[in-house]
């Protein structure tokens, strides 16, 4: 997702001195490269499908599950036009140097800080999504040292990323045997590691540094990216064959389950129809009653922790590493599977990501049209992901005003929710572009980013 206001040209506030007609007729005309707001959109309305819930697997033969292709990859295309837009914004497409570079750190600093407040104030409302703004409010405040990279040394730096992050992670991981700040917790481990997402973003730097309104150009993004995704899922099946498990769970699952094909999940059956002959059962703080048999509490838990019999000691930290599986940890460390954090996922769908933006490259001219509506939610992607978190929290959780909607659609699978969103960021963001051109989150981040690069001396300076 393009969380800055780049540089294109027809994005200017002085479009709305123009009629709605003439705005319909120019939008997205060259010099602007509406192809690449037609992968914003596109990552957008993936995101909506995963929050959604629809469509859990992907069925290659079932044309109903390929909207499964948005988990995981979604915020993958996300990162990566986010990159291509962070190029756009720093140089026009061009590497900064001297005065320009200067320039361009400072305002993507004053976008970070914005779009950073901006998803803290989303994940105030409480709801189930797991906002992506405040991790990339961090990211842009990461990337400001690369922006005056040359673009090969941002493709070895995100090879580079890509292929040790990950790895270097289960290891540090295993070695601290889990224990970690909330800092670690929010930039390494959460939903949204930085691990996968910077290389990712230093990808679209690259990318959005070529000259993307030539054919050529388009044909040989979409080319490497379907190469990539190919090698990547194919290699990642490989690793998941080898494992016996597809490291889905991460490495806590694996040290507590030995293997995920020990992992069943749970089942829910009424109360009285269980039988807890033999078990030994532990209310939790939230209500929740968890029952083991006595021979795994009596190994994991010991006779009578009262009295200290039969409890064992906690093992030393060389014991525990001995224990410990690093090598299931490293190789979950290379899966492909959606939200793995694994090397293979980002090289796979960060080229699925690749390949989507280069056919949007091919397409926008011919089906321009049509593809009007989905680029008109690509020009404002920060405000559209807001509106859908803010209309997700009032709809279902935590307000409630109708919880139902996450069951409508067939097989309450959110179908009904998933196109209503979509329908109603199609039509509002189609009617603000008309006629009022800029979305109301991206002139907040754009001011934001010109008051960081305003000169000394300039107004409002109090000196």
């Amino acid at each position: 997702m393009s969380l800055v206001a780049d540089r294109q040209p027809g994005t200017d506030d002085t479009v709305r001195r123009r009629s709605p007609l003439t705005r319909w007729r120019d939008f997205g005309r060259p010099p602007r490269l509406m192809g690449v707001d037609v992968a914003r959109g596109i990552a957008v309305f993936g995101m909506i499908a995963a929050h959604a819930g629809i469509a859990a697997s992907l069925e290659l033969l079932d044309p109903r599950t390929w909207v499964a292709l948005a988990e995981g990859r979604s915020s993958i295309l996300f990162a990566v036009v986010a990159g291509i837009s962070i190029a756009f914004a720093a140089g026009a497409g061009k590497r900064p140097t001297g005065e320009a570079l200067r320039s361009a750190r400072l305002r993507m600093a004053g976008r970070a800080i914005v779009v950073l407040a901006i998803g803290l104030l989303l994940e105030l409302l409480g709801s189930s999504i797991v906002v992506i703004l405040s991790v990339y409010g961090v990211l842009f405040l990461l990337v400001i040292p690369f922006l005056g990279l040359r673009r090969r040394t941002l493709v070895l730096t995100a090879i580079a990323l890509a292929l040790t992050g990950p790895t270097l992670v289960a290891v540090v991981q295993t070695l601290t045997l889990g224990s970690w700040g909330e800092g670690v917790d929010f930039l390494i481990n959460g939903v949204y590691p930085v691990t996968v997402w910077l290389p990712l973003m230093l990808t679209g730097i690259a990318v959005g540094r070529c000259t993307l309104g030539e054919t050529r150009t388009a044909v040989a993004v979409l080319g490497v990216g379907g190469i990539l995704a190919a090698g990547g899922y194919a290699l990642g099946g490989l690793v998941s064959d080898l494992d016996g498990e597809s490291g889905l769970y991460g490495s806590s699952s694996i040290e507590m389950y030995g293997s995920v094909e020990e992992y069943e999940e749970p089942e829910e059956v009424p109360g009285e129809d269980v039988d807890l002959s033999g078990k030994v059962c532990v209310e939790d703080f939230d209500g929740w009653v968890t029952c083991f048999s006595e021979e795994w509490s009596d190994e994991n838990w010991g006779e009578d922790e009262d009295s200290g019999e039969g409890v064992e000691e906690d093992d030393g930290y060389f014991e525990s590493i001995a224990e410990s599986d690093l090598g299931a940890a490293v190789r979950a460390a290379w899966s492909s599977d959606p939200h793995s954090g694994g090397t293979l996922e980002i090289i796979a769908s960060g080229g699925f990501a690749l390949a989507v933006v280069g056919a949007c490259l091919l397409l926008a001219a011919p089906l321009r049209w049509i593809l009007i509506p989905i680029a008109a939610v690509g020009t404002m992607p920060l405000t559209a992901y807001a509106a859908h978190v803010v209309s997700f929290a009032v709809l279902s959780d935590p307000v409630n005003l109708a919880p139902q909607v996450l069951e409508w659609g067939p097989g309450g699978t959110g179908t009904g929710l998933w196109l209503v969103s979509v329908g109603v960021l199609l039509l509002g963001c189609t009617l603000w572009a008309l006629t009022a051109g800029r979305g109301p989150l991206e002139r907040i981040t754009a001011r934001a980013a010109l008051a960081m690069d305003r000169p000394a001396g300039s107004e409002g300076d109090q000196r």
